[in-house]
């Protein structure tokens, strides 16, 4: 017994030390909850490029088709995207649809007035680069608007005579919606 013992004191130190140091080695360097919450929000929190191409395939395979056509697309802080999609088989109808980043929300009807032009309205994500890097839209809609403490609300794409993407920059005393080219060049900053 003697022997078992002698060797199960040096394991047990060595599993010891192996603990302590893993514990403290996961402390160095950490960032508080809290910080990193404000790094999230501040960076325009779930509005990335991941969670646009992840919405849009899952549209493009519901559809069956390599392209979807849109009249509208908006991105929230909270992971959230919106789309206004017109359905393929039925281009005169618009479907409103949400995506989390993993799952699609069942479509919702949305009413076309006769007098709608919805060719002049419609364009497909590749007609938008900038989307390709929404944390880049982001940053530079923040370094754009020129708002100390600013945070993006929120991030919509539409057409009207031409495709623009609207950035929403928000602090507790000022807004500013920042305007890009569909190449992501700032088109305008118009203070609210």
């Amino acid at each position: 017994m003697k022997l078992a013992s002698s060797q199960v004191r040096p394991a047990l130190w060595t599993v010891a030390i192996a603990l302590t140091a893993t514990g403290l080695s996961g402390c160095i360097g950490a960032v508080d909850r809290m910080d990193f919450d404000n790094q999230m929000r501040e960076r325009g929190g779930g509005m990335t490029s991941e969670l646009v191409r992840g919405g849009f395939d899952s549209l493009a395979h519901r559809y069956g088709v390599d392209a979807i056509s849109v009249t509208s697309i908006d991105i929230s802080p909270i992971e959230t995207l919106g789309v206004t999609v017109r359905d393929p088989g039925k281009p005169s109808q618009l479907d409103r649809f949400s995506f989390d980043g993993v799952i699609l929300g069942e479509p919702i009807p949305v009413q076309v007035s006769v007098t709608d032009d919805l060719d002049a309205r419609s364009f497909t994500l590749d007609q938008v680069p900038a989307l390709a890097n929404v944390e880049k839209l982001v940053d530079d809609a923040l370094a754009s608007s020129g708002v100390d403490d600013g945070e993006v609300s929120g991030i919509s794409v539409s057409r009207t005579e031409s495709i623009h993407a609207s950035v929403m920059v928000e602090s507790p005393r000022s807004r500013v919606l920042v305007v890009f080219e569909p190449d992501g060049t700032p088109f305008l900053v118009q203070p609210l």
